[in-house]
């Protein structure tokens, strides 16, 4: 459940970043990369973000990394966001389940929304990232629509050189 007006904002705006950004490719470009992290811009509706994002290393049950996941960090730098995190799992979810993120010992709840995952308390968040820029991989889990679980192992090289380069905007 969505704990504050902050977290809905960007729920939202994750929301509407990651359900529009297929469909517009030609606004969004590379910027820069961090070993398994890469930076993106993007100019145009429904606003001017750059994001980190990368994919899972290894996932099972075996054929489920084809699901096309990604996990990103967001900046929305006219809105004074500077890094909101999201997840597009890349099939639907089982509704009202949750996404977990491990790092070493910390473990992460996110909520789910289609095939999206979200944190819902900004403190979390903080909390995930700092941890993201301490570990080496993280591991996430989350129940398909079908029931099945799957299992999804990210990288953590280049992070923290991505998160970073967030902090400067969204040139290089």
């Amino acid at each position: 459940m969505i704990k504050s007006p902050i977290a809905l904002a960007g729920a939202i705006a994750a929301t509407l970043l990651l359900t529009t950004l297929p469909g517009h490719a030609q606004t969004t470009k590379l910027v820069n990369t961090f070993k398994d992290w890469a930076k993106y811009a993007h100019s145009g509706a429904p606003a001017d973000i750059c994001f980190i994002t990368s994919q899972p290393k290894e996932a099972s049950p075996p054929g489920t990394r084809g699901d096309r996941s990604f996990f990103y960090v967001s900046s929305w730098p006219n809105d004074g966001v500077k890094a909101e995190i999201s997840l597009k799992i890349g099939r639907p979810l089982k509704q009202g389940s949750a996404v977990t993120v491990q790092i070493g010992n910390n473990r992460f709840a996110l909520f789910t929304k289609g095939d999206k995952a979200f944190v819902s308390d900004p403190t979390d968040e903080l909390k995930l990232i700092d941890a993201m820029k301490r570990g080496s991989f993280m591991v996430v889990k989350a129940t398909k629509d079908s029931g099945q679980e799957t299992t999804e192992t990210y990288s953590l090289l280049g992070v923290t050189q991505g998160l970073n380069s967030l902090t400067q905007g969204c040139g290089e």
